[in-house]
Formats: structure tokens, sequence, C-alpha cells
């Protein structure tokens, strides 16, 4: 477990547990509801919220990749997993605890798994809400795409940052 004080808050950092999934999938769509909003349409959140979701297939995810979790005051604030080839794959903070170091305190230690793992660069799909923060932690954008669901395009950006693997 690793902790930070920010903010004269205390934010703890520890591994995904099976006890953390509802708590995971509240933020997730809670965060997509609200942080969100300015960069795609009503019809387009509705697409990527989890109204229905497959606990099992998010445990499985979570448990297949490395996954960390953020815990303020005993509430979950934000979560993201990466794999050992060092794609970032769920990346979300809660939208009241956006702009205050919660996701470059996830986004760090992610990083320093990959390394660890020699990964040779992160890569993710951001969202458009999601590209400026991924921009300063130093990933790029490689390309634009287009994701359709029922009709609606969920655009979102191949990003990457390539790693000095010692």
């Amino acid at each position: 477990m690793k902790k930070i004080i920010m903010n004269e808050m205390e934010i703890r950092l520890v591994r995904y547990n099976r006890k953390y999934l509802p708590a995971i999938v509240t933020l997730f769509n809670s965060t997509i509801q609200r942080g969100n909003s300015k960069d795609y349409s009503q019809a387009e959140l509705n697409e990527w919220l989890q109204k229905k979701p497959d606990l099992d297939s998010w445990h499985e995810k979570l448990t297949s990749s490395y996954c960390l979790v953020a815990i303020k005051d005993e509430t979950l604030v934000g979560f993201g997993n990466i794999t050992s080839d060092g794609y970032l794959d769920l990346f979300y903070i809660s939208y009241t605890m956006i702009h205050q170091g919660v996701g470059r305190f996830i986004f760090n230690e992610l990083e320093k798994y990959a390394v660890l793992e020699k990964a040779k660069s992160i890569y993710t799909d951001a969202s458009i809400t999601a590209v400026p923060f991924f921009t300063k932690m130093g990933l790029e954008v490689m390309r634009k795409q287009d994701n359709q669901r029922n009709g609606e395009n969920l655009v979102n950006y191949r990003m990457v940052k390539k790693l000095v693997v010692r």
C-alpha cells in the first residue's frame, strides 16, 4: 500500500480486490455521466455507461492486469489498470477529485509497474475529456479513433508514451 498527503488529505493506493468492484462500477458511471458530458452527447454517454454491468467480466479484467484503487476516507475516489505490456485500459477518477493529484498519483504508480515489466511504452485509448490529462503525463496522440455503438460514434484517441527500459 502506498499513501500520499495531498492538499491536506490522505490518499491510499491499494491493489484491486473484488470488494471494491461495486464502488468501481459506480465511480465509472458517475465519472462518465458528470465528467464527460461536456465532450459527448447524452446519447453517446448512454452507450458508454454500464447500466447492467457484467461484474464477472469486470473482475476478470481487473485481476488479469495490475489494478490500483485510490481510497480517501474509506471511499473509493479513483482506479486504474495496466497490462504488463503497457496498455492502460481503465483509468477513472471521481469527478469530485479531478485536478487534485489523484490521477497523477495513480498514473505514476502504474507507470512504475510498466517499467518494471519492461514494457516498451504505455498506450491507451483516451476519451476526448482525458486527452489533456494524458498529455500532461507525457503521452502523445497517435490517431483519432471512431467507435460505433448502436449508431453512436464514441470518439477516442490512441495515445502513446515511450518508456526507457532499464
